[in-house]
């Protein structure tokens, strides 16, 4: 969504969430992340940044061209050691909407897609595997904006069998979350709906969910975890003074999700990540929560703000604005 600015102080994490901080030098607000294992990671975000690391996030590097430090890259899909596919979030009439690919893991940067129609503005990016991905964008002609890809982000076409969007309906480009893939399964998120295919987008249907719709109100991450199992996070990223539906989860493939009282919170839930078997992490600007129970309960850890998150092989990357980036391989669950 063209008007998310998310404007989020942060300080350092307590030793309860046992958070190891790194502040990147160009004070960047990092969007989105992609593990290939806990070793091989990228982020990216405003200024230009499509950071790497090699080693679980000791160091980092910024790995993006000098004629694209001016864009602000809400999404990347990490196909694979070589192949990087880099979103670029922002109005098409101003050249701020496309992607760039790299195939020698960062080192040279090609165009793969550019729009300049106005109106376009790219919300999020997922990959299913080294061929097939989605770009969801913002809605265009009453139908939700979005893009397939199954040659590896080389060429993408728009699908065109999507239900109709309704009236101010789109999507927030908040932790490149809005999408999420199992297998044949898709699922990618509005304000409060979720469109849904079971083919890898070959037909869809909008399933119906209890987050409430505004222009800074609704939902901002989708995580499903099997075919059946999964979670949708939200909330407000403006008022801050009023509880609003922060999770909500389902056992149907969201078909009917479940919500509880202690699910209304104050502040912002962006991203959800597994970290092992019925363990998932939580991020936004109401903190870190950690739930032990595939999401039935939630227990804060912490105040303080990122905005995406990410989990290979028990280790955990968490990056947010002002530069800062957090790793850490263990969380106290008990307290």
């Amino acid at each position: 969504m063209r008007n998310l600015i998310l404007i989020l102080s942060l300080l350092s994490f307590n030793s309860v969430a046992q958070w190891k901080l790194n502040t990147f030098e160009n004070k960047a607000s990092f969007r989105a992340i992609d593990m290939l294992d806990s070793a091989n990671i990228w982020i990216s975000g405003s200024k230009g940044s499509i950071l790497k690391s090699t080693d679980s996030g000791k160091t980092w590097k910024n790995m993006c061209p000098e004629q694209y430090k001016a864009f602000d890259f809400r999404g990347i899909s990490a196909l694979n050691r070589n192949e990087i596919v880099a979103m670029s979030a922002g109005d098409g009439s101003e050249g701020k909407a496309f992607l760039i690919k790299s195939s020698d893991s960062g080192k040279t940067w090609d165009i793969v897609l550019e729009k300049k129609e106005k109106g376009v503005f790219f919300d999020s990016i997922k990959f299913i595997d080294s061929k097939n991905g989605f770009v969801l964008g913002d809605a265009i002609d009453n139908k939700p904006y979005l893009l397939q890809t199954k040659n590896g982000g080389m060429t993408w076409s728009r699908v065109q069998n999507l239900p109709d969007i309704m009236v101010g309906e789109a999507s927030f480009a908040a932790s490149n979350s809005c999408i999420s893939i199992n297998k044949n399964q898709v699922w990618f998120n509005t304000q409060n709906r979720i469109f849904y295919s079971k083919n890898l987008g070959k037909s869809w249907v909008v399933l119906e969910t209890p987050f409430e719709s505004g222009k800074s109100l609704g939902i901002f991450g989708t995580f499903f975890f099997s075919k059946n199992k999964g979670f949708i996070v939200g909330g407000d990223y403006v008022d801050n003074k009023q509880r609003t539906l922060q999770y909500a989860f389902t056992e149907n493939a969201g078909k009917l999700w479940q919500t509880k009282e202690d699910y209304s919170r104050y502040g912002l839930t962006e991203c959800v990540s597994k970290i092992s078997e019925n363990v998932f992490i939580s991020v936004g600007t109401i903190g870190t929560a950690i739930s032990t129970d595939n999401g039935k309960t939630w227990k804060e850890k912490d105040k303080e703000s990122f905005h995406v998150v990410s989990c290979r092989d028990n280790k955990c990357v968490a990056a947010g604005g002002n530069g800062r980036i957090g790793t850490s391989t263990h969380f106290d669950f008990a307290k």
